[in-house]
């Protein structure tokens, strides 16, 4: 989380000043954001695969939605246990480490296709993104030339990893042997060329003393505009987490469809239009592309509904481009109102709890829906969905207009 946070260049033992950036090799940027990229894909991979784990392991509904729920618990575990680590003992040191707990993730996939075998592959997968972001988002910060050019990269490059990893799993479950085997394997062979971290230089001097747990906390200055961007990212992540957990109940249930290529589709369709609405949310004032953002989220979801009703796949589809574009510029903007209103020394704090407020968005929404999917209609449960996102999104582009009036007079 403290790697969303532009940083300035720390005393001996902290980051490296910029001389030492300028010395990186010209790959060192490239090698960076592909490590970023290739453990953001592998989050998503088990996603078209679900639908094969429920059949052979007859999961219901709400078990699958727990599974997907152990990333979550691993992403803010890592970021809040170990978010300054990178800090403390490098970013290479951290990120090494990193991509072989995603090696071992996608190893217990392979050899323990049951139950447990599935929640542990689910949070060393989450404790691999959460030791990632913080530090390859920092470290691109420091290697790049352009501070604010390379958080931009990083935001996106999170979004397009999670999409195209899930569009690669589609394609290999649906066309290639050994569905619940072959996308691990595939994606922990891409991880190898992140060995190419070895050569780059490191940005920050080992430091001894021990990591402490980081702080969650909301200076009462900084409440508003934290409350306005927490219920939009809440309400963004949810429509998120919704489709990648429970995509293939949506398709096979409501549209007849049982593609395992389709699910990852959507999922990517989602993902990818979050990373790419991004690229001009940065052109808006916070408090306008958080408006914007939470008035294309209920759009999305009441095409999706529609889709869902109408028994077509492509309105479902302009629903996860629309609603994923929606939840990408709340994400983005939501994130530069809170770092804008936090006070020096303190903007990590608040950044880890927007976070947390974001997983808790991806994770808690996904189980309630899944309850409802074992014990009523897809319609209800979509329904429901879409009425308490939508309610969510009003209350939070209402909290952001009082804080836009507030700051005007």
């Amino acid at each position: 989380m403290r790697a969303f946070v532009q940083r300035k260049a720390a005393p001996a033992g902290g980051p490296a000043s910029g001389p030492g950036a300028a010395r990186a090799p010209h790959a060192a940027v490239p090698v960076v954001t592909y490590v970023l990229w290739v453990v953001m894909a592998d989050g998503t991979v088990p996603t078209p695969v679900y639908s094969l784990y429920a059949q052979r392991l007859h999961l219901s509904p709400p078990v699958v939605a727990l599974v997907f729920a152990a990333y979550a618990v691993g992403i803010v575990a890592a970021l809040l246990v170990f978010g300054g680590l990178s800090d403390r003992i490098g970013r290479r040191a951290t990120l090494a480490p990193a991509l072989a707990v995603a090696a071992l993730s996608g190893a217990v996939f392979m050899t323990c296709e049951n139950l447990p075998g599935l929640f542990a592959g689910r949070l060393l997968c989450g404790v691999s993104v959460g030791l990632t972001t913080g530090a390859a988002t920092a470290y691109l910060g420091e290697l790049h030339p352009d501070r604010p050019r390379a958080a931009l990269i990083a935001s996106v490059t999170n979004m397009a990893g999670l999409g195209s990893g899930s569009l690669l799993s589609g394609v290999l479950v649906a066309y290639a042997p050994s569905p619940t085997v072959l996308p691990y394997a595939v994606v922990t062979a891409l991880l190898l060329p992140g060995l190419a971290l070895a050569v780059l230089p490191e940005t920050v001097a080992a430091r001894k003393g021990r990591v402490r747990p980081q702080r969650l906390s909301v200076p009462p200055a900084a409440r508003a505009p934290f409350a306005a961007a927490a219920v939009a990212v809440f309400a963004s992540f949810a429509l998120l987490g919704l489709l990648a957990s429970l995509s293939g109940n949506f398709l096979v249930q409501g549209l007849h469809n049982h593609s395992h290529l389709a699910v990852g589709l959507v999922v990517f369709s989602a993902f990818g239009a979050a990373g790419a609405a991004q690229l001009f949310a940065v052109r808006l004032p916070p408090r306008t592309g958080l408006t914007a953002g939470m008035a294309g989220v209920p759009l999305g979801l009441a095409l999706i509904v529609t889709g869902l009703s109408t028994t077509s796949l492509a309105v479902f589809l302009c629903g996860s481009l629309v609603g994923g574009a929606g939840a990408g510029t709340s994400f983005k903007s939501g994130l530069a109102l809170v770092t804008a209103h936090a006070a020096p020394g303190r903007v990590s704090e608040l950044v880890s709890s927007y976070f947390v407020a974001a997983y808790l968005g991806l994770t808690l929404p996904v189980i309630g829906v899944a309850v409802l999917l074992a014990n009523g209609t897809l319609m209800t449960a979509a329904c429901v969905f879409a009425g308490v996102v939508t309610v969510l999104c009003l209350a939070g582009i209402a909290v952001t207009a009082a804080g836009t009036r507030t700051a005007t007079t």
